[in-house]
């Protein structure tokens, strides 16, 4: 008996928690990053589908395709661009709270912090 009490139980909880919200990045994204020449401003225009993220970065430097996931709060995005030695390519992994992100750009050879607000 109480074997099975203990399995409704367990089954109610399961069936009422509230699922884990995971946040919506769809959208325009002003980006400011503090590289190492200075403060960079960027954008991006990011699509969203479950967990996978596609979109463009939009810089002084150029557009450039970006591809990468969301876990929870946790983003993770990449992209390449062409320097005078060759392409390089650039990991950005960050933290979403809403419509503020903030996280690191990794260059291989350094990295720059970067925030960001949804539009």
């Amino acid at each position: 008996m109480s074997r099975m009490l203990l399995t409704a139980l367990c089954a109610l909880v399961a069936a009422t928690a509230t699922p884990y919200a995971q946040n919506d990045v769809s959208g325009t994204w002003d980006l400011t990053i503090n590289g190492p020449q200075g403060s960079i401003t960027a954008g991006a225009t990011l699509k969203q589908a479950g967990d996978i993220i596609t979109g463009t970065l939009s810089s002084p430097q150029g557009d450039a395709e970006v591809k990468g996931t969301i876990k929870g709060t946790a983003i993770s995005l990449a992209f390449s661009v062409q320097s005078p030695q060759g392409a390089l390519d650039i990991k950005i992994t960050g933290e979403v709270d809403g419509k503020t992100m903030k996280g690191v750009l990794d260059f291989g050879a350094g990295t720059a912090d970067f925030t960001g607000t949804k539009k």
